[in-house]
């Protein structure tokens, strides 16, 4: 009899169940697909939230799954060869055995959009994506397209086209893109520095730019145009003619307070050889530690200080030349306050 007093749970409205199959993982997504007959349609509908994704020309990671499309079968001298027909391996990375095998009907191209398709939906949130290559039928999708997706970071690099880049660029809602991490490397024909006149890349909130190449060029040009609010730079060796250039440049710039240039190179004693005019010895706060460094005027309301500190990065802290904007009078000076020159 006390059970007939127990109110009974009303089931979840429509709005209310597409926002709970939105917060769920895609693991979690696929158990309701394959034990939820009911719910398979509105599930198929839905963006997907995503933690991290790798694009390959014929390979497509999503979290923990892979899937890997070939155009030809395994045994390529079978009398079963069919240039219209894709095998598509899908590989559980946890367990590294591979879950299933199988042919479809279909172009490698037909194959890996349908399969990419159901996951970069509309709306779809991915927390890192990986971009190595951009498939074809990216590059071929109809630009009046309206496609979206809120992607946090985005790793790259200049070894695709910079119409291939700018064709995927223009799929990412880039008012939800907080980073790119970009890596610019020797490119057989064109400028390798030539990514770093794209929009995006220029205004995007933080940019982690690597260089890797095999003769010296120099991206000081590029660099001074860079509006980021957090620049991370790594390079091999960064010249101090160089830095001293892109000092006068933010030194002179509307460069709002926060905004702040990272270097990652041989930082030992770049502050002493730059030799700067009309500079005073300021310490800087960072983690309750104070560091020496040196400050410059910038105007009424904002001082430039540069100073030798750490970045962290995925692997451990990393010795750097730190170069910020920040409001006048915020630092400590050492001693008289005038400007002078830097030995």
């Amino acid at each position: 009899m006390d059970n007939l007093n127990q109110p009974r749970s009303r089931p979840l409205g429509y709005d209310a169940l597409k926002s709970v199959l939105k917060s769920m993982s895609v693991e979690k997504r696929q158990e309701v697909h394959n034990h939820l007959p009911t719910l398979r349609s509105i599930n198929s509908l839905l963006p997907y939230t995503i933690e991290n994704a790798i694009i390959w020309e014929d390979e497509l990671h999503i979290n923990r799954t892979k899937w890997d499309f070939r155009k030809n079968p395994e045994q390529s001298n079978s009398n079963d060869d069919d240039p219209n027909q894709t095998t598509i391996l899908f590989l559980d990375l946890d367990s590294l055995k591979r879950c299933q095998e199988f042919r479809v009907n279909k172009t490698l191209d037909e194959a890996f959009e349908k399969c990419f398709n159901v996951y970069f939906k509309n709306g779809s949130s991915i927390q890192e994506l990986d971009l190595c290559d951009i498939p074809k039928f990216l590059c071929e999708r109809d630009k009046s397209d309206d496609l979206k997706w809120n992607i946090s970071r985005l790793k790259t690099n200049n070894t695709n086209s910079l119409d291939q880049l700018d064709t995927f660029i223009r799929f990412v809602n880039l008012d939800k893109l907080e980073r790119i991490s970009l890596t610019v490397y020797d490119k057989l024909n064109g400028e390798p520095f030539g990514v770093l006149r794209m929009p995006a890349i220029i205004n995007c909130k933080n940019l982690d730019l690597t260089v890797v190449l095999s003769f010296p060029e120099s991206p000081i040009n590029y660099l001074t145009g860079l509006r980021n609010q957090s620049l991370v730079f790594k390079i091999n060796n960064f010249d101090v003619n160089d830095l001293r250039i892109l000092i006068e440049n933010w030194k002179t710039s509307d460069r709002p307070i926060g905004t702040c240039f990272c270097l990652l190179s041989f930082v030992d004693d770049m502050l002493r050889r730059l030799k700067l005019q009309n500079t005073f010895p300021v310490e800087i706060q960072r983690d309750s530690i104070e560091i020496q460094g040196i400050g410059i005027k910038m105007d009424d309301n904002r001082d430039l200080v540069l100073y030798n500190g750490e970045h962290q990065g995925e692997d451990r802290a990393h010795a750097a030349l730190k170069m910020e904007v920040i409001a006048r009078g915020s630092e400590k000076k050492n001693g008289d306050s005038e400007p002078h020159v830097s030995a």
